[in-house]
């Protein structure tokens, strides 16, 4: 049964890619000096329509204007894709998606759309909430709308900064653009503070994936293909793991394995992350009040199996996990430079890494636990955006509208863009990838331990991290030694986004 669910679900994702291309047209010229990273200029097909039902459109009233208020956001620098606006276009793709967006919103709401970016990523992101914490304070609602980095966004709440976003008019959090996994996490007592969606396209580039060598793959007679093991919904751990034995090649002869050889997996340290929720685990959960607690599969027997199978994994002789920054660049280069079986990371590795591969990739789910666990579970990086009204906001109604605007039309106009033209046409290699690029997105899950690490010093992610890193399997110490700690921080963490 769950291998016809799986096949269906894979067969839906194939008609809607029939309708992948993205119906803006192709913009003029012009500079941003902002997309630092971002894919080279393009020339765009001639867009082709799309049936309605694909893209609705929001319920905002007809003829809602602001009589041409500025609207001022308070965002974060530091992104080197695009994320909020763009000065002028320049013929490529997304960056030209979002300045229509934000051009198209301004016209349809006569509003005025000006940006502060502070520097806000993770080694800023504490400084990033105390200046708009202070500006809030101050009270003069000099800001309508925050954007900041997930870990910043959602502290900025935990302190109480955030207007609660649930009863306010315009914003409909039942449409497709805002993610219901999120919004149904992060909330505490019904109360919920902040979204994001396609409303941060950061969302999208910073899902997690697992890459594999097409090339490589076809050398090795006994080695199935992932697509179909994905599709038979038997791509499992376990299964991973078996594939990554036996390929390895000790290439430049020292007699260890390294950057410079041919290996069976290569990492870096945060993407083993996901490995922990792909598998169906969780760190928190919530009552019937919607109070969140420590998840007993946290600290449970399974957490312990996940994390024996993955140390098991990366130890092999062909396998490696970079740690510490001297091995971000070498560990990013192997399978780059094609002497890696399996790879995993983000979607931008596509975009900033294997755009010149003289050799066929495809990208899969990570894998589940076992062949009985019914879904794939994909999680995204830190770097999305997390989108608020402050407290001292002059008008939440307004912020609200501007923010189900942008939200809706970057659904309807930048995600496909993004999407479908960027990851889908320019860094899918084959249409079986593109499917997998559908099926991860689709299957984008969040836990509010790992939306809120911050006011839980990281610890949502950093033990299962750190754990396989060292090696360290006694999982069951490990947390026995923090539990204590973690459930005093949510309980203070809770009480905070209760108002008590």
């Amino acid at each position: 049964m769950m291998k016809k669910r799986i096949s269906l679900l894979l067969a839906v994702l194939l008609f809607l890619s029939a309708f992948g291309c993205s119906n803006k047209p192709a913009a003029e010229d012009g500079a941003d000096a902002q997309t630092g990273g971002a894919p080279a200029a393009e020339e765009i097909a001639p867009a082709e329509t799309k049936p309605e039902t694909l893209y609705p459109s929001d319920d905002l009233p007809e003829g809602l204007s602001y009589d041409g208020t500025t609207v001022n956001v308070f965002g974060w620098s530091g992104p080197v894709l695009v994320e909020f606006y763009v000065e002028e276009q320049n013929g490529e793709i997304v960056n030209d998606a979002i300045y229509a967006r934000n051009m198209a919103v301004e016209e349809r709401l006569g509003i005025t759309l000006t940006y502060r970016l502070e520097p806000g990523a993770y080694d800023q992101r504490n400084d990033w909430v105390r200046v708009l914490g202070n500006s809030i304070s101050a009270g003069d609602g000099a800001y309508d709308i925050s954007g900041g980095y997930s870990m910043a966004g959602a502290s900025l709440a935990s302190k109480g900064m955030c207007v609660p976003l649930n009863d306010l008019d315009y914003l409909d959090f039942s449409k497709p653009w805002w993610p219901a996994s999120l919004l149904d996490e992060a909330t505490c007592g019904g109360k919920l503070y902040f979204c994001s969606g396609d409303i941060s396209t950061y969302m999208i580039y910073y899902l997690y994936g697992v890459y594999f060598n097409q090339d490589m793959l076809a050398e090795y007679e006994g080695l199935e293909n992932p697509y179909d093991l994905v599709q038979s919904g038997t791509w499992t751990l376990d299964k991973m793991s078996s594939m990554a034995s036996g390929v390895y090649i000790d290439l430049n002869g020292d007699g260890k394995k390294g950057f410079e050889d041919r290996l069976g997996y290569i990492t870096y340290a945060i993407y083993v992350d996901p490995f922990f929720f792909s598998c169906g685990l969780r760190t928190t959960e919530k009552d019937e009040n919607d109070i969140p607690y420590l998840s007993p599969l946290f600290s449970g027997e399974k957490a312990h199996t996940v994390l024996e199978k993955v140390v098991e994994m990366v130890n092999k002789e062909g396998c490696l996990v970079g740690n510490g920054a001297e091995q971000i660049d070498p560990s990013y280069a192997v399978f780059k430079e094609g002497r890696g079986l399996f790879c995993s990371h983000e979607l931008t590795y596509a975009v900033n890494y294997l755009r010149d591969t003289t050799f066929t990739y495809g990208i899969v789910p990570y894998p589940k636990y076992d062949e009985e666990q019914q879904n794939y579970v994909t999680i995204t990086s830190f770097p999305y955006t997390l989108y608020g009204i402050p407290l001292d906001a002059r008008d939440p109604a307004m912020s609200a509208a501007v923010l189900e605007a942008m939200a809706s039309e970057s659904f309807r106009t930048v995600s496909p863009a993004l999407f479908e033209n960027a990851f889908k046409v320019k860094y899918a290699q084959d249409q079986q990838s593109s499917l997998m690029y559908d099926l991860i997105r689709s299957t984008v899950s969040f836990d509010f331990g790992r939306v809120f690490n911050n006011d839980l010093s990281g610890l949502t992610y950093s033990l299962f991290r750190s754990s396989v890193t060292s090696g360290n399997t006694n999982w069951a110490s490990t947390m026995k030694s923090n539990e204590k700690v973690l459930a005093k921080q949510l309980d203070k963490l809770t009480k905070s986004l209760l108002g008590d």
